[in-house]
């Protein structure tokens, strides 16, 4: 049993990241997740068969018996307070345990004094210690654990999974695109295709030949976006109809489900839905992953940590209304000009892929604790 235990609740998305990956190597039901909060749907998103548990109280007997009954051969400790008592059980057992995530007030109880030796004492059932910043990392240094078994590497973020596609599909629409210039709204809320349609007449005036490929939000409501489109003007294709993008569509709505990965790969530039309207943003990493830069509205949740990391790097956009979106569109929509936002946003959301890679080796018995 591998087991990775989630900390805190600010830990949840990494954590999740980390247990997909596990997934990808070993069976899902070979997997323990645990965490010391009881939330049935914080961890929805792991792979099916993942065994998930609330962390027992930390007690010999009850930390004696999880032990016993789990018998977990690695473990992969993601940020949060420390367990003394489990921990000091984890060592004796010998379970090669990493520390993901330290951060100096994880390391005493709530309200204790920060002492050296009781500092080193609480981590010492790790054989590797990545720290979230320099601080904690130096404070546990000078609390005299050995230097070779801390590592500073940042916050260890999620780690994004690029969505699927059907590649004869992908072969297929990218001749039929050919080089047309292409943006792509995905996930529209049915309050803002009338922003889409202004937004797309307004980048339009600098490139006639400029294609929106837009995806509602209720997949079902695909002939209804079409209709709008087609009101403003607008050459429409319909895909639930069985038709191809063709030189003379000026629109395409992509109305059939389960297909955002592949309109992700084609198009250099997305704008998310819902961040005009609100009703919930899709995760910007998505299209970034695949190589799509990111236009979005003021209206962030439930992503607002997303965002603000990819901003961080100048990696997306904000427009606050239809005609910021449509100059934005007119002016980043040629591939020369997305380029520079594509690879800050793919260096931002994969900076953490060599230090994953390390943490499900060391997991999987594939390689040794120290870096």
């Amino acid at each position: 049993m591998i087991w990775v235990h989630c900390g805190d609740t600010s830990e949840i998305t990494t954590t999740c990241s980390l247990v997909t990956r596990l997934a990808e190597q070993c069976d899902a039901s070979d997997i323990l997740l645990t965490a010391p909060f009881d939330d049935a749907g914080a961890f929805d998103s792991v792979p099916i068969g993942t065994k998930i548990a609330t962390v027992p109280p930390d007690t010999p007997t009850k930390t004696r018996a999880f032990l016993d009954e789990c018998a977990p051969r690695s473990l992969i400790w993601n940020g949060g307070v420390l367990r003394p008592v489990l921990l000091r059980g984890v060592e004796q057992q010998e379970i090669p345990a990493i520390f993901v995530n330290a951060r100096n007030e994880g390391l005493v109880a709530r309200g204790s004094r920060w002492i050296p030796r009781a500092a080193r004492a609480a981590v010492t059932a790790f054989q590797h210690i990545l720290t979230a910043d320099g601080a904690t990392a130096t404070r546990l240094i000078r609390g005299g654990v050995p230097r070779e078994r801390v590592e500073a590497t940042g916050p260890v973020l999620e780690e994004p999974i690029a969505l699927p596609h059907d590649q004869y599909e992908l072969t297929v629409l990218a001749e039929a695109l050919g080089t047309r210039p292409v943006w792509f709204a995905a996930d529209v809320a049915e309050k803002e295709v009338a922003h889409i349609v202004a937004a797309h007449l307004a980048a339009s005036r600098k490139n006639h030949r400029l294609l929106l490929l837009i995806t509602p939000r209720d997949i079902e409501a695909g002939h209804t976006v079409a209709d709008e489109l087609r009101k403003a003007g607008l050459a429409v294709g319909v895909r639930s109809d069985g038709e191809d993008p063709e030189t003379e569509h000026q629109a395409y709505v992509a109305d059939l489900p389960d297909e955002l990965g592949l309109w992700y790969r084609l198009a250099p530039l997305t704008f998310i839905g819902g961040t005009m309207s609100g009703g919930g943003a899709a995760s910007p990493f998505e299209p970034i992953l695949l190589g799509s830069s990111v236009l979005h509205g003021t209206i962030k949740a439930p992503q607002e940590t997303r965002f603000e990391r990819l901003a961080k790097a100048q990696a997306c956009r904000e427009v606050r209304s239809a005609s910021e979106l449509g100059v934005a569109v007119g002016a980043l929509v040629s591939p020369e000009q997305t380029a520079r936002m594509a690879l800050a946003g793919w260096e931002e959301i994969t900076k953490n892929a060599e230090t994953i890679n390390r943490l499900v080796a060391i997991a999987l018995g594939q390689a040794e604790v120290a870096p």
